[in-house]
């Protein structure tokens, strides 16, 4: 690397950075009576012993406010032709759409919603949370995990599961 692309623009990195295989995933989470949930790129394993995943939720999201609460969280890994899910949950708020109404669910552990079709899904019990720039890190304790359709998972394609 030279010492100019080190000192490169944070957006010239993003070309790079998309290149970082990702799984696509759901993250579900229950605030009192809503249901909330988003479309969600970063989400990886961090130990095996004890069994921690992390994932990775930007602070303007909805579903961040309500993970403020809450004392745990799904994770439903999508699987390839579950393109349409990951829209939904990735370009509508829960402050303007029920997406849990949308799409078939069960709910796990205290009522926290996940899919009920999906490659994999877990529910987690939040042990640690910090910030990291614009998004927020929780670790999870995985409490349940389960193969459901199995593999392969959506992988994530830059911008194409958010925005419009």
């Amino acid at each position: 690397m030279n010492e100019n692309s080190s000192r490169s623009a944070p957006s010239s990195f993003d070309p790079a950075l998309h290149l970082l295989p990702a799984p696509v995933a759901i993250i579900g989470v229950r605030s009192g009576d809503e249901l909330g949930g988003l479309t969600a790129a970063w989400v990886t394993r961090v130990s095996i012993e004890p069994p921690l995943v992390l994932i990775s939720i930007g602070h303007e999201r909805h579903t961040w406010d309500m993970l403020e609460g809450a004392g745990e969280f799904t994770v439903s890994v999508l699987s390839e032709g579950q393109v349409p899910e990951a829209r939904l949950f990735g370009r509508h708020s829960r402050r303007d759409r029920d997406k849990w109404a949308e799409v078939e669910h069960v709910l796990l552990g205290g009522g926290s919603p996940a899919m009920a079709r999906c490659a994999a899904r877990w529910l987690c019990r939040i042990e640690s949370r910090f910030t990291t720039g614009d998004h927020d890190c929780i670790v999870g304790r995985v409490q349940e995990a389960e193969v459901v359709d199995g593999g392969p998972a959506l992988p994530m394609r830059g911008a194409d599961y958010a925005g419009d």
